[in-house]
């Protein structure tokens, strides 16, 4: 999932240089052409699609309005449903990033994107995951009886399920699927959990471990994981949650909102380690808060 951060801005110029007539009064000077009077042809313009940063390189250097705008034009352009998966998943790292009152207004506008994204293909992993992301943050927002009668937690769990039919190994999905438990077992307790949506604590703890054994888990899987763990028992999964963040400290940060997770990572990670259960009641509630 790590970008480069690199522009690519591709052009040609083609120099042509004039060809001198040759007759006999220009035997002699043949084989040194005149010299060019006209200058150089015009460089050839560049199409402004291919000139301009990839929502995939906007995406990663944090320039995150620009890549929605560039990856929602794309989207509609061409009808790709990935190009409204990026959209999605950069307007979600947009809302992690600003002001509590934009927050809500840059979720909505992920759940449309992610939603497009599977519309146009249902089988599409990146829109699946993207929609089941942001029907939990919009979820956690509004409420457990708002999302309840809403259906949220059906559609992520439906999102869920066809990401893992399309790839049933990516950490990602199998990190979705384990969230998807704990969050309602949080949020609703085992009982309602269990009788409401099939949700158990053990089905979301074999989720995590399948999702923390896989090679390439990212920082931000862990950190989630991490946070969700902590955030039904703190005391009972401290071990566990050190362990996924200390890997996440491991994990390659690059892009722009990697590095801003690693550092969030980093401070839940400190708290954990403080000994004081009221910091990192603090830490947690903060977390969450986000959204």
């Amino acid at each position: 999932m790590n970008l480069l951060r690199t522009r690519i801005i591709a052009g040609l110029a083609v120099l042509f240089l004039p060809v001198a007539g040759i007759g006999m009064a220009g035997a002699a000077r043949a084989e040194v052409p005149e010299p060019a009077t006209t200058g150089p042809a015009p460089i050839e313009p560049v199409p402004a699609e291919q000139a301009a940063p990839s929502p995939a390189v906007l995406y990663a250097e944090g320039a995150y309005a620009e890549a929605v705008a560039a990856a929602l034009a794309r989207g509609d352009a061409h009808g790709d449903a990935g190009m409204d998966a990026l959209a999605a998943r950069a307007l979600l790292a947009q809302a992690r990033l600003a002001p509590r009152g934009e927050r809500a207004g840059l979720v909505g506008r992920a759940l449309e994107a992610a939603r497009r994204a599977v519309a146009r293909d249902p089988q599409h992993l990146e829109g699946n995951l993207q929609l089941a992301l942001a029907l939990g943050y919009q979820g956690r927002a509004m409420g457990n009886l708002a999302a309840h009668q809403r259906g949220l937690a059906e559609e992520a769990r439906a999102a869920i399920d066809t990401a893992l039919a399309v790839a049933p190994d990516n950490p990602w999905a199998q990190a979705l699927l384990g969230s998807w438990h704990v969050e309602i077992v949080t949020g609703a307790g085992p009982l309602l959990a269990a009788t409401l949506y099939g949700a158990s604590l053990d089905e979301g703890l074999k989720a995590f471990r399948t999702a923390e054994a896989h090679p390439e888990v990212s920082l931000l899987v862990l950190h989630q994981m991490a946070l969700h763990l902590l955030s039904y028992d703190s005391r009972s999964f401290a071990r566990q949650a050190e362990r996924m963040l200390m890997a996440a400290r491991a994990r390659d940060a690059g892009t722009h909102f990697e590095r801003h997770m690693a550092r969030q990572a980093d401070r839940l990670l400190r708290a954990l380690r403080s000994g004081s259960h009221a910091m990192l009641a603090r830490e947690i509630e903060r977390e969450r808060l986000t959204f």
